[in-house]
């Protein structure tokens, strides 16, 4: 299976090599995988990569379990990343400290590892229903985003659109510059979040904008492609029926 074949990526945070090489075997044919010996070198890994999920030992030196969880879940970047546990401590009061960490599940060594397949299938099965649900006109962010921190980014992000839509030189790079992040960070982000590009995020939110234009104003589909920010009233049409299935000039004859 090719690269580009698999959907998600995990980070693999073991300081026991044999063990982690393990996990990577059988997981390795299904998600792009990434390997950290402990959570320090994971935290690396997960700020340059922003996997889909995160499977981490409690027990590490450097940065233990507990500590990387919850440094995860402290930073804008990462905090969407659900992460399981994977540790030999199976006391009650152990895995509530895994749980108040931010962890998103628990799996007790010795582990059958058709169990954890399982159990990582499941989380990300909830996270494809959550980018389903992504919906601009709706600006259901609470309802798709995982926690606050994401939210927040998107309120920023649809706040922005709204700003500069019409800009016909707007550039996902000054979005990145207003968020503090960078054009990479960004877009892994949002790919993450939404399943679609900040590139994709604009031309919906200008798509849905001249959808409105198109039944309520009434300027001529040129007129409405400049402003929505396209400066070609023929790819703005092209992409208009594309995305609507209609032309926009029939819309415009219609009025409905």
């Amino acid at each position: 299976m090719t690269t580009e074949a698999k959907e998600f990526s995990i980070l693999i945070v073991e300081d026991h090599a044999e063990l982690r090489k393990h996990i990577d075997s059988f997981l390795r044919p299904i998600y792009n995988t990434f390997l950290a010996e402990n959570g320090k070198v994971g935290w690396e890994i997960a700020q340059a990569e922003i996997p889909d999920l995160i499977l981490t030992d409690v027990s590490m030196p450097e940065s233990d379990g507990l500590e990387f969880c919850a440094r995860l879940k402290s930073s804008a970047e990462t905090a969407h990343i659900p992460v399981v546990m994977i540790t030999a401590r199976a006391l009650e009061n152990d895995q509530l400290k895994g749980y108040e960490s931010g962890a998103s599940d628990y799996i007790v060594k010795p582990f059958v590892a058709s169990i954890l397949q399982l159990k990582i299938r499941n989380i990300l099965d909830s996270v494809k229903k959550l980018r389903a649900k992504f919906s601009i006109e709706k600006n259901n962010f609470e309802e798709y985003t995982s926690n606050k921190h994401d939210a927040e980014l998107m309120k920023k992000v649809m706040f922005f659109l709204n700003v500069h839509y019409a800009n016909a030189e707007l550039t996902i790079d000054a979005l990145a510059v207003e968020l503090g992040m960078s054009r990479s960070s960004l877009y892994r982000k949002l790919q993450v979040i939404t399943g679609k590009s900040p590139l994709d995020l604009l031309q919906i939110y200008r798509l849905q904008k001249a959808h409105d234009l198109l039944l309520k104003s009434n300027l001529n589909i040129s007129e409405i492609a400049y402003a929505v920010g396209y400066s070609d009233p023929g790819y703005f049409s092209t992409r208009f029926k594309e995305f609507y299935n209609v032309a926009p000039s029939a819309m415009l004859r219609s009025g409905s």
